[in-house]
């Protein structure tokens, strides 16, 4: 099968895979705030095998799940934040694949940090900064979640990447 072929198929999968990672146990935060979710480690987990094309695949999955779980004010940005947090993480990863856990934990906070201001800047234009800033704490626990997640994930996929040539 064509290369590409095969990488825009994995890709649709591999979408749907954050997508139910983020929608099927999401855990809300208190005053409509968002919810924390598995999806940020599973962007991860899905950077280590497509490189840069994570991008693509994170922003599909994330932004679908907002509008699923009836935040589609949120798609617009959900689907530039996710999408940049897996081009960062996919770049790195593509290009240094033994990256130690303690710079995966750096790499892994950087992608957080954008989505966490990713956001504030997005919810400051839509409600004013002192509504997005209570935002903060829970966008801090889902990084936290992602980070965590993300460092049980990627070498689990490493292994199984490694094991079937992709």
């Amino acid at each position: 099968m064509n290369n590409k072929i095969m990488k825009i198929a994995l890709g649709g999968v591999l979408s749907a895979v954050i997508l139910l990672a983020t929608i099927a146990f999401p855990i809300p935060l208190p005053n409509h705030m968002g919810f924390i979710n598995f999806g940020d480690g599973v962007i991860f987990g899905v950077s280590s095998i497509l490189g840069p094309f994570a991008a693509i695949v994170a922003a599909l999955g994330s932004a679908l799940s907002d509008y699923l779980l009836g935040y589609a004010i949120y798609i617009p940005a959900t689907a530039l934040i996710k999408g940049c947090m897996g081009l960062l993480a996919g770049l790195v990863l593509r290009r240094s694949p033994k990256l130690p856990w303690y710079l995966m934990i750096v790499l892994f906070a950087g992608c957080e940090l954008i989505m966490v201001g990713g956001y504030f800047l997005y919810e400051s234009l839509l409600y004013g900064v002192s509504a997005a800033i209570i935002t903060v704490p829970g966008n801090l626990m889902q990084g936290l979640a992602g980070i965590i997640l993300g460092l049980a994930i990627v070498p689990l996929v490493r292994k199984v990447k490694s094991l079937i040539n992709l």
